[in-house]
């Protein structure tokens, strides 16, 4: 297997999106600039929209050209926040105070000079209220054609303090799994989540009850005994991924408002492409092989005599799953695979190339901040000589002259 690259491609994320092959990458993982929250400072920067109708519309276009460089058996992972409706609470622009000409269209003219954009009293949103632009944006995607699949609350549980008294403080955002097709690649092996203590400690009680109700003549007045369940109710491989990932945030010294915890793209990450690569003549992802046993249920006597195949009873043996192996998801009849390829089209501080990268996988980064660029480069060569298992090149591609 050749080693994974990173690719950053520095300005307009859709004139950069035109700039890629069809269906060339495996998965996409991002976290647009929310609308109304704050001002980045670069000329033809997304979420400082008067309106969110416009906002949505631009991100719209964004993800259908996503669509078209996607894979057919790729996913797409969106993580998005939300705002409240404000005359001047929503974004902070260090440089309108000193010019309030400096303020892009849509900020009210009472609010330029305190440089804060106002979005109460447009779109019909009322002082105070909740935009709701991460379900406005994924049934936008939705009626773009695109494939809602999941939506992932990500539970912070160190979120950032709020003055409110009169709501409870945010502390979730909206992840979205979205697909260009109702079949597509993924691994739920990979994300399989540990089995809770509560749920261990649970297992280990048992219990007798020979209450009138629980008698029955016709079984001679049997009544209900449970034994200790014990760890053979757990699968060694832990239990699917539920819709609700407690991440904890995570700082970044370097400047960026806004970073993803590293494990939130992990996780979309390792779901959405293969562990074992992909062919090498026509991009396929390896599919993981495993064996599967089905639950075992021990149904009582009174339901067999009475004929119920369906009914609830007691599980005696879990239902397990392990890994045999990968084959080819293609027919090219290579064993040569290559690293699967991630692209993240708002870049930010390039989190997801990094954690892409110490994967094994290659990474395309869009950023429009010239500033952030440098981020990212420092931070997607930082641990280079933590691997030793790849050979690895990162290039910046410059927007071309217009």
């Amino acid at each position: 297997m050749t080693g994974p690259t990173v690719t950053i491609l520095q300005g307009d994320v859709l004139d950069q999106l035109r700039t890629l092959p069809d269906e060339s990458v495996h998965c996409v993982v991002t976290s647009p600039p929310y609308w109304g929250l704050r001002d980045y400072g670069v000329e033809g920067q997304i979420g400082m929209e008067s309106t969110i109708e416009e906002y949505i519309n631009k991100m719209v276009g964004v993800f259908h050209e996503a669509k078209r460089v996607l894979r057919k058996d790729g996913t797409l992972w969106v993580n998005m926040g939300d705002s409240y409706a404000s005359g001047g609470y929503a974004t902070h622009n260090k440089g309108a105070a000193k010019d309030p000409a400096n303020c892009p269209a849509g900020w009210s003219s009472e609010a330029r000079g305190q440089g804060a954009m106002k979005t109460a009293g447009v779109s019909g949103l009322k002082q105070k209220d909740l935009v709701g632009q991460p379900w406005r944006l994924a049934l936008a995607l939705q009626a773009d054609g695109w494939y809602l699949r999941s939506d992932i609350i990500w539970s912070k549980p160190n979120p950032m303090p709020e003055s409110c008294t009169d709501r409870p403080t945010k502390a979730h955002e909206y992840i979205f799994l979205l697909t260009k097709s109702p079949n597509y690649f993924y691994d739920n092996e990979a994300i399989r989540e540990p089995v809770k203590e509560v749920s261990l400690a649970r297992a280990e009680y048992g219990w007798d009850c020979d209450r009138d109700s629980t008698k029955n003549a016709s079984l001679g007045g049997k009544g209900i005994h449970v034994k200790k369940m014990g760890s053979r109710f757990v699968n060694p491989a832990g239990r699917n991924a539920r819709t609700v990932w407690e991440i904890a945030t995570q700082s970044y010294s370097d400047a960026h408002f806004a970073t993803f915890p590293e494990e939130l793209p992990r996780r979309c990450i390792k779901a959405g492409t293969s562990e074992r690569g992909c062919c090498s003549k026509c991009g396929a992802p390896w599919e993981r092989q495993t064996d599967r046993t089905p639950m075992v249920i021990d149904r009582s006597e009174r339901t067999h005599e009475k004929g119920r195949t369906r009914s609830s009873g007691t599980m005696v043996e879990p239902p397990t799953s392990k890994t045999t192996g990968y084959v080819a998801g293609c027919q090219c009849g290579t064993m040569e695979t290559i690293p699967r390829t991630v692209l993240d089209v708002f870049a930010g501080s390039g989190t997801t190339g990094m954690v892409a990268r110490g994967l094994g996988i290659s990474s395309i980064l869009i950023e429009l901040n010239p500033e952030y660029v440098k981020l990212i480069r420092d931070r997607t060569n930082a641990n280079v000589s933590a691997l030793d298992f790849f050979a690895e090149s990162v290039s910046v591609i410059d927007p071309p002259e217009k």
